[in-house]
């Protein structure tokens, strides 16, 4: 038997379970660990064994039988254990579609549960800090956590999120500042670029004045100036120092 055959059919087992840790969660870092007994693997091989577990119940229900010691015999017998299953594998040249469509069905189930429950982690927040579920329901994403304001104490509603951040330059410091249209992560699931929009920026030493009569600060409408373009990208490697400010649209 070509050896080709058990490692293709051994993926096609196990594929639905990475597919399932894959979109289930929302994840920033798109970096993968391969080692054969990280917690990823065994916990995708676990989902694994579930959805084909699920799938063997539905076969059975609708009059398929598996059987999981031919299958055995197939992927580590050698050519010898085929005489042996020359029946089954009359009937499965004669009904192809049903093996195909038994890996469709784990593949269609893994995707569709891990929408399924991604949908409901986000329209229900289950992933917001302090839920009960959020141990199982919150990824790896605290730059999406952070920009969008989902762990926030307030009970508003978060609309939006504006920067500020300060870029050292020979000139000297700037303080960059603009609402944040989005931003972009690198495989690591490192910050790598901030997309702004209505971008300002000043050069730091200009701040507020005090007044000490008013006990106010004084804000000059010069200090800042805005900078032309609908986008401003700025790269997070050259940010020293980054502040979040949450907006709330009154209505």
């Amino acid at each position: 038997m070509n050896v080709a055959f058990p490692a293709l059919f051994l993926f096609l087992v196990v594929l639905p379970g990475f597919l399932f840790r894959q979109f289930f969660q929302r994840n920033e870092v798109r970096t993968f660990d391969h080692a054969p007994f990280s917690a990823v693997v065994l916990k995708a091989l676990l989902c694994a064994a579930l959805f084909n577990g699920a799938a063997v119940i539905a076969a059975r229900i609708a009059g398929y039988v598996i059987e999981l010691g031919d299958i055995v015999r197939l992927l580590v017998g050698g050519a010898s254990s085929l005489k042996d299953l020359d029946g089954r594998l009359t009937w499965l040249n004669l009904h192809p579609v049903t093996g195909v469509g038994y890996f469709v069905l784990t593949t269609g189930l893994a995707l569709v549960a891990a929408f399924i429950w991604r949908g409901a982690v986000q329209y229900w927040e289950l992933d917001r800090m302090g839920h009960p579920l959020a141990g199982v329901a919150r990824g790896d994403a605290p730059w999406y956590y952070l920009f969008s304001g989902l762990d926030h104490p307030r009970e508003d509603a978060i609309d939006g999120a504006m920067v500020a951040a300060v870029v050292e330059f020979k000139e000297g410091s700037f303080l960059y500042t603009g609402v944040l249209g989005d931003y972009e992560v690198n495989v690591d699931g490192q910050l790598d670029r901030l997309l702004l929009v209505q971008a300002q920026r000043r050069k730091l030493e200009t701040d507020r004045k005090y007044d000490a009569t008013n006990d106010q600060f004084i804000e000059g409408p010069t200090r800042f100036y805005p900078i032309a373009g609908d986008v401003f990208v700025l790269r997070y490697e050259e940010v020293k120092t980054l502040n979040v400010t949450y907006l709330t649209l009154d209505g």
